[in-house]
């Protein structure tokens, strides 16, 4: 599209509830050109931070349904919060309408390069040494990678203290700068710093190794087969939008994940396009999520404000 029609074009604001340097904020601008082009639009990254994409899915849930506003979202902000939170302000079926499933989002147990741990079991031994000494960070409280860390502890009956932060960036800031021991991070996260040889990839949370991460063992292989959980993201609109709208923005969304740069840019950070057959697919896929996560957040004892 020439530059002058492009300046032209509406723009659909694409909603995340993370800040830059994070999976979510990596997603977004890594569709936004094929996905913009697709809808004849200019795609605007709108990070509204918080309670753990809460704020985010709220303002889409209330934002009107004319195809200008989409929440970049996952199994978090729809499955995971409205039973982790004690109030959410969105209903996450009755308020949206499911666009489609974006990629899947498998977590990474990760260590600083000068911490002395080169796996798994090294790190369990040494949690079992010393034991109330050590945390992990992650992105935010009911993300995938704060419930793997609660599944760790489930698993191996170790405790550790789960540390938040506001997004994946600040997460690996901290570890680098050793204010936290250990991180649970999405592969866009930590994979950058481990090949910089500043950062240890342990194992990943799910217990079969992706092909999308070569070199990082799946956590059975690690030494901990009880260990497999992964997210994902997805597409949503607010309820109400039109039909031909909705079938509109999936073609859309499918045209993106189909684009050979979208793929490579996802798997050079470790993530697979996952597209749906559909959003009457996708959201039968949500729904039947929502009980498996809510059974992961009551399992893990996971609650927040």
């Amino acid at each position: 599209m020439p530059a002058v029609a492009r300046a032209q074009a509406r723009v659909v604001r694409l909603v995340v509830g993370f800040p830059p340097g994070g999976s979510a904020d990596f997603l977004g601008r890594a569709m936004a050109e094929p996905l913009g082009q697709a809808l004849g639009a200019t795609i605007l990254i709108d990070n509204r931070l918080g309670a753990g994409s809460n704020i985010a899915t709220e303002y889409v849930a209330r934002a009107e349904p004319d195809g200008t506003t989409l929440l970049l979202g996952g199994n978090f902000s729809h499955a995971v919060n409205p039973v982790m939170y004690r109030r959410v302000a969105f209903d996450p079926i009755a308020d949206f309408t499911p666009i489609g499933r974006v990629c899947d989002l498998p977590t990474i147990i990760g260590v600083g390069a000068t911490s002395g741990i080169a796996s798994l079991p090294d790190l369990l031994a040494r949690m079992r040494a010393q034991p109330g000494r050590w945390n992990y960070g992650t992105p935010g409280i009911g993300t995938p990678s704060h419930l793997a860390g609660a599944m760790v502890s489930r698993v191996t009956g170790l405790d550790w203290t789960h540390v938040p932060f506001r997004g994946g960036a600040p997460s690996l800031t901290a570890l680098l700068a050793g204010d936290i021991e250990v991180i649970i991070a999405t592969p866009p996260v930590i994979l950058p710093q481990v090949r910089a040889g500043k950062a240890v990839a342990l194992s990943l949370t799910t217990a079969q190794p992706s092909p999308a991460i070569p070199g990082v063992p799946g956590a059975a292989e690690a030494g901990l087969p009880g260990l497999d959980i992964a997210g994902w993201y997805g597409l949503w609109a607010p309820a109400r939008l039109p039909a031909a709208q909705r079938d509109r923005a999936f073609a859309a969304l499918n045209a993106a994940l189909s684009d050979r740069s979208v793929q490579e840019r996802f798997s050079g950070e470790g993530l697979r396009a996952w597209p749906s057959a559909g959003p009457a697919e996708f959201d039968a896929f949500i729904r039947t999520e929502m009980p498996f996560w809510a059974q992961v957040v009551r399992d893990a004892g996971a609650t927040a404000e």
